[in-house]
C-alpha cells in the first residue's frame, strides 16, 4: 500500500483492534475462570465450561497475530484478510448479544451493545479503507507483493 494517511489510520486501527484483542484473548485463555467469573456480563452467560473458555481465548489469540501481521506488513491481502476475519467474529458476537439481553440491566445492555458495535463499526471502516487503497509503490518497498490480485 502507497505510505499515506490512510495507511497511518489504517496500522493505528488494525493496531487498535489487536490489542484489544491480545487483552481480552490473554484473559480468556490463561485466566478462564477469572474471565468468566470477573468479565461484566459472562455471569449472565450459561454455566463455565473451562474448555469453551479457552478454545475461545486461543481462537483468539490467532486473531490477534493475524491482526498484528497485518498492521505490520500492511500488505493489501493480508489485512482485507484479517479484517474480514476480525469482523465476521465481531458481527457474529455483536449479533448473539443484541438477541440475549433478557437478563441484563439496561445499563449493561447499552454497555455491551455499544462497546460490541463500536468494533463491529470499526472494522467496517478500516475495511473500506484497506479495500480503496491502492499500492504504487515498486513491489517489496513496504512489504506488499507485486501480484496482489484485486488491485
Amino acid at each position: 500500500m502507497t505510505p499515506g494517511p490512510s495507511t497511518t489510520w489504517l496500522r493505528a486501527g488494525l493496531l487498535l483492534l489487536a490489542v484489544l484483542q491480545t487483552l481480552v484473548s490473554v484473559w480468556q485463555y490463561f485466566f478462564p475462570r477469572s474471565f468468566y467469573d470477573d468479565f461484566p456480563t459472562v455471569r449472565l452467560d450459561p454455566p463455565y465450561n473451562e474448555h469453551l473458555v479457552t478454545d475461545i481465548g486461543g481462537l483468539g489469540l490467532a486473531l490477534t497475530a493475524v491482526l498484528y501481521v497485518a498492521a505490520r506488513t500492511l500488505d493489501r491481502n493480508v489485512v482485507l484478510s484479517a479484517l474480514t476475519g476480525y469482523l465476521i467474529y465481531a458481527a457474529t458476537h455483536f449479533a448473539f448479544h443484541v438477541r440475549h439481553f433478557a437478563h441484563f440491566s439496561l445499563r449493561d445492555a447499552v454497555g455491551v451493545g455499544t462497546g460490541l458495535g463500536i468494533e463491529v463499526a470499526l472494522a467496517l471502516v478500516l475495511l473500506l479503507v484497506a479495500w480503496r487503497a491502492r499500492r504504487t509503490a515498486p513491489a517489496g518497498s513496504n512489504g506488499d507483493a507485486a501480484t496482489s490480485p484485486g488491485t
